[in-house]
């Protein structure tokens, strides 16, 4: 303070008549001193200003990319298990060859000087040379912009999974982020033609979300659905989310990634910059506020007032993030709850829509990208206030500004949506007929074969073992034991052999109560009376595929037993009483039995719950009388058979049910259902 006063002394003391108050004179003499340094900051190269812009950016930059991690826990666990190395995989190519066309030619396309109203024509690659100031700007605005490119690129990697070949998504992410730059360039640089005419698209709702979305939908029709989707053939637990702890922690990394993805968009915090980006911050988590509870009422709503469904809620809140995306800065805080909460339903609803038009999109990213996006560049047109500070924008038509900008955004939409169909489909249609060697069938040459398909990449293409390369393993040891041990029986080196695997110290026989669980878990939230093709939580019902599920949980669960099967079959079918009566009662009692129930072939079947269950099996030659009571616990087994909920390993434990089921005549039957 006594700094300042004598700067206003020195000032009255030189031109008395400059000003009459201490007040009027600290003021002036602050107006000049901010309109000296912005002049040093624009016309002089002073670096400081420009340092506190390129630091904010590059943060969040940094943020932005951690977006990769949730787009790979989110779609990881949405698909079935034996996919989640691959998954990860993509994500990480992702950004390894977004990086390497964006550098050499996409940001030129994008901001590249000088440019035309149509694409850049410079910075090809994106160097920025000597000069300081001017390749600090540069380098921190191709940061920045390609981690919006890098995650246009990954939405795809969420609607093809399970199917698209890898190295064709490496030729995608090589060539997609091309066309993006187009979108990119039209939009944001000031040279941009939509730009120019007065569309706002503040933080990618077209170029990264409309055109990433269609992207995938173009992509998913190409591809078709997963085999056995729709058509019955495989139970629908194959298709439940395998971790759906992962969904939520994906959404999480998203959440926190996304508040960078808006508000860097500000490109700065200098002058009314930072206005902008905490605005952005608030509109930006208040829209999730209105998508969150929106999206929980949706839940319980489709659910009848039971549950409260992961695929919705996490759905929800992100098509009302994508949604506020193109709007965060142009509309008041208040505005942002009616449209995170429009952005959710239309999330919902479009992902519902695909599903009973047999479109397979696992993670949903059609719905939330494609069809929040199209309403959050809508929402521009009706919500945007001119007169807020730090914006540029014509009035929305619920400020008093008319249908121009209404207008406006719904032409971008329409330019980003043909572009996307345009390029996507050449890609797909010549790459497939260029796999495959049919013109007719491009869809041999994009998809993966049915083995991996099946069975899961993770082991096929990336080597990760899987429950039947385990299997294999524990047989190849089989043989070596039983090469070294002549005088050892066949049934007690089994025997001895499962003891020593960590899957036999785990797997204990469960009872009644188990299975009973079972069939409420696969069977549970479907009435009867209903023929839609898809149940309140997006997946499709088949009677005849939930009949199936249960007998292959059920083969499943005696396939860890068979050995000792084989030997209580010997020393308990002779004895039984109703033991030698009719075929049928023959092929069921071990089934029976296996369950922890009576065989019905007794008068007096009992329950598990109320008795034992008794298995004698030979060990080194004396009959042991080994009683396994019924017990829940949560052990998981190396094989992922009963560790957690067999719907939810059922996949992974596929391949187990088809080796072991063939020894067994009650296996032989649910093989035949199953199929």
């Amino acid at each position: 303070m006594n700094d300042e006063f004598s700067d206003f002394q020195q000032v009255q003391s030189s031109d008395p008549s400059y000003c009459q108050s201490w007040e009027a004179c600290a003021k002036q003499y602050y107006q000049s001193s901010i309109t000296h340094d912005r002049h040093l900051f624009e016309d002089e190269g002073e670096s400081r200003g420009y340092a506190d812009d390129a630091t904010w950016i590059l943060t969040s930059s940094f943020v932005i990319f951690t977006m990769q991690s949730g787009f790979g826990m989110l779609e990881a666990g949405s698909c079935s298990p034996g996919f989640e190395v691959n998954i990860m995989m993509k994500n990480i190519v992702d950004v390894v060859f977004t990086a390497l066309t964006y550098y050499l030619v996409g940001y030129g396309i994008s901001f590249g000087k000088p440019s035309t109203s149509f694409m850049g024509k410079g910075s090809f690659p994106a160097d920025g040379g000597y000069e300081e100031v001017q390749s600090g700007i540069l380098y921190s605005q191709y940061i920045f912009q390609l981690s919006f490119a890098a995650t246009s690129t990954t939405i795809v990697s969420g609607c093809v999974a399970m199917r698209l070949k890898f190295f064709v998504y490496v030729l995608y992410s090589l060539i997609a982020v091309i066309f993006y730059s187009f979108v990119a360039h039209w939009v944001f640089d000031p040279n941009g033609w939509l730009r120019q005419m007065g569309a706002h698209d503040f933080a990618g709702g077209s170029s990264v979300h409309v055109f990433g979305g269609i992207n995938g939908l173009v992509a998913t029709l190409f591809l078709g659905p997963r085999t056995g989707r729709f058509n019955g053939t495989r139970p629908i637990s194959d298709f439940f989310p395998s971790s759906p702890s992962s969904q939520c922690l994906g959404l999480l990394a998203l959440w926190w990634g996304w508040i960078g993805f808006n508000c860097g968009s500000s490109f700065g915090i200098t002058d009314d910059r930072w206005v902008v980006a905490i605005r952005c911050a608030v509109t930006t988590v208040n829209s999730t506020v209105g998508g969150g509870v929106t999206s929980i009422i949706y839940s319980l709503w489709r659910t009848r007032g039971r549950l409260v469904i992961p695929d919705h809620v996490i759905n929800g809140i992100l098509g009302s993030l994508v949604a506020i995306t193109p709007a965060c800065a142009s509309t008041h805080t208040f505005d942002a709850f009616p449209i995170g909460a429009v952005g959710a339903l239309v999330a919902l609803a479009t992902n519902t829509l695909l599903c009973h038009r047999r479109i397979d999109d696992p993670v949903g990213a059609i719905g939330v990208h494609a069809g929040s996006g199209t309403w959050g560049l809508l929402s521009v047109g009706l919500f945007a206030d001119s007169e807020l500070p730090g914006i540029d924008i014509m009035g929305g038509l619920f400020r008093g500004g008319g249908f121009k900008l209404l207008g406006l955004q719904a032409l971008t939409i329409v330019c980003t949506v043909g572009w996307a169909l345009m390029w996507s489909t050449a890609f797909f249609y010549l790459v497939g007929i260029a796999l495959s060697g049919d013109w007719k069938d491009p869809r041999k040459g994009l998809r993966v074969d049915l083995e991996e398909e099946i069975r899961g990449a993770d082991w096929v293409l990336h080597g990760v073992m899987d429950d039947q390369a385990y299997n294999a393993a524990l047989d190849s040891g089989e043989e070596e034991a039983s090469s070294s041990s002549d005088n050892f029986s066949e049934n007690e080196r089994r025997v001895s052999l499962t003891r020593k695997s960590d899957m036999y110290a785990r797997s204990n026989l469960r009872g009644q109560a188990f299975f009973a669980n079972l069939d409420k878990i696969v069977n549970s939230s479907h009435d009867e009376d209903s023929s839609s093709p898809c149940d309140p939580v997006g997946e499709q019902r088949q009677n005849s595929s939930q009949n199936g599920s249960n007998m292959v949980a059920r083969s499943l669960f005696l396939g860890n037993f068979d050995d000792l099967m084989e030997n209580k079959e010997k020393n308990e079918r002779a004895s039984s009483d109703n033991g030698g009566g009719d075929g049928k009662c023959d092929d069921v009692e071990d089934l029976e039995i296996g369950l922890g129930r009576s065989s019905p072939c007794e008068s007096n079947p009992g329950s598990a719950a109320e008795s034992p269950v008794s298995v004698r099996i030979q060990e080194r030659g004396r009959e042991v009388d080994t009683t396994h009571r019924p017990r829940m616990n949560s052990a998981t087994s190396r094989r992922g058979i009963l560790g957690m909920s067999p719907v939810v390993n059922h996949s992974h434990a596929r391949a187990e049910m088809m080796r072991r089921t063939r020894r067994a005549s009650v296996g032989e039957r649910s093989l035949q259902i199953y199929r």
